[in-house]
């Protein structure tokens, strides 16, 4: 009820309002929200060591504000018409896109927590009038879950759940669906490949570059970056190719880190509009997060495991 009540007081402001408000809140959530504070500088300077306290704190308040706008401009979506929604939403490389969607198998798209992703998935489906495909990890906020599950559903777009979802997904692409997956966030070991990001060894999914092996399809790199006067810019890169080798280990790290260098050259353009409040590196340099080895060892002690 609460996020329909400021979802509808929300739902007629103009982007401009949007803007003010939204930088507002960020502003307000980087002085109360400690926690999320702390992550996103352990991160940032962790990324770039060799910048100075003051752009590392410049860089944290813009990842703020932007999201600030960002969590407005989600709860406002299921107000907006298509007809609005198409405004807020251009493609650069459309001509890329439609080849692309063409194919025979499907069409695969890879992305990341960049800019306003939700945005721009609706958007592409209102744009192109054509259902996509998504995964996602279910939120442990029931109410929001299905909130956000319904609003992704727009358009006809369907949302298969993290666990269990390759058959689904493999099926998804045999039948020519296009299928979206943003894969810049951790993930357990058991599931992972090991790769490089942003110059230090991290976790990673394997699942986009299985699909692209498995089906032997291409993999397209798409971004939805917010731009100056308010409106997302879903910028569409060449399909990356890779030759495959006899190895299918191999070729799947190395196909996973091909994948990871695109995303890190993408947020590197727009390091304000990344999502920074998750650890993403705390199983391979645990360290730089104290406070998440505490929690832990507190974890570990009430199963019994730390004795």
């Amino acid at each position: 009820m609460a996020l329909k009540i400021l979802g509808a007081v929300v739902g007629h402001l103009p982007v401009s309002g949007l803007n003010i408000i939204g930088r507002g809140l960020g502003n307000i959530a980087y002085w109360l929200d400690l926690r999320h504070r702390r992550i996103v500088c352990q991160n940032i300077t962790f990324v770039y060591p060799d910048w100075s306290p003051r752009q590392r704190c410049r860089l944290a308040k813009r990842v703020f504000q932007h999201f600030g706008i960002v969590f407005l401009e989600i709860l406002q979506t299921p107000f907006l018409p298509r007809t609005k929604l198409v405004r807020r939403v251009r493609i650069e490389g459309q001509e890329i896109l439609a080849r692309a969607m063409a194919h025979p198998r499907g069409c695969l798209l890879y992305s990341a927590h960049l800019g306003n992703w939700e945005l721009g998935l609706l958007g592409l489906s209102a744009l192109l009038n054509r259902p996509v495909m998504t995964v996602a990890k279910p939120i442990k906020w029931k109410l929001a879950h299905n909130w956000l599950t319904v609003l992704r559903s727009r358009f006809g777009n369907q949302v298969f759940f993290k666990e269990g979802a390759m058959p689904w997904m493999i099926r998804a692409l045999r039948e020519g669906h296009t299928l979206g997956v943003l894969i810049d966030q951790g993930v357990r070991r058991k599931e992972a490949v090991k790769v490089t990001f942003f110059g230090k060894e991290t976790l990673a999914t394997p699942a986009v570059a299985l699909l692209a092996l498995r089906c032997r399809m291409p993999v397209v790199p798409i971004f939805c970056m917010r731009e100056t006067h308010g409106t997302y810019r879903l910028k569409v890169l060449p399909p990356l190719t890779f030759k495959r080798s006899d190895s299918l280990r191999h070729d799947i790290q190395a196909y996973t880190q091909m994948l990871m260098d695109t995303l890190e050259n993408a947020i590197n353009d727009y390091p304000e509009q990344w999502f920074w409040f998750h650890r993403r590196w705390k199983r391979t340099y645990p360290e730089i997060y104290p406070e998440y080895q505490v929690i832990r060892r507190r974890k570990r002690k009430k199963k019994g495991l730390d004795l």
